[in-house]
């Protein structure tokens, strides 16, 4: 019986770190970008910590996770920048007019329409490509229009260079 309670005490007990995109916004707020990537990144080398966390769910597609993007990209440097493209461009099958709300304000950010991964075996490429450029064609806002040409073209050049 103890034994029951004790375990049920233990997951009743929440994460030590809860990381959600309000946390993170109110971080950014609170550390500035830089601040708040070197916080969660940490100093663990290859392991971007709670960053990858962040990145998580930005890949997701959720449109609280896509807005922090703009707010985080100033804080990243070479690794943490590249992870955050990454993370953009595996959102887009995902939410492709959340991703094409980030160009149409930011058009820097159709580089993540280039397919930025890192080694992708032939299948997964090809499966990416797949989901990828019809999830875009699908899109008909007007104001997405011009952001949607681009990413296509960008899409399009890296599928016949992968």
């Amino acid at each position: 019986m103890l034994v029951l309670l004790l375990s049920a005490a233990i997951a009743a007990v929440p994460p030590a770190s809860v990381i959600t995109p309000a946390a993170v916004a109110r971080m950014i707020h609170r550390l500035g970008p830089r601040g708040t990537v070197d916080k969660l990144a940490g100093d663990k080398g290859a392991d971007l910590g709670e960053y990858e966390e962040v990145l998580d769910g930005i890949a997701s597609g959720d449109a609280r996770w896509l807005a922090l993007v703009p707010k985080l990209q100033p804080g990243t440097d070479a690794g943490t920048s590249e992870a955050l493209r990454i993370a953009v461009a595996e959102a887009l099958p995902k939410t492709p007019t959340g991703v094409l709300r980030l160009i149409a304000r930011i058009p820097a950010w159709a580089e993540a329409c280039s397919y930025p991964m890192i080694e992708p075996t032939h299948e997964q490429a090809r499966a990416y490509f797949k989901a990828a450029i019809p999830a875009v064609t699908r899109v008909r806002i007007v104001a997405l229009q011009r952001a949607r040409n681009i990413c296509l073209t960008e899409l399009r050049r890296a599928q016949h260079s992968s």
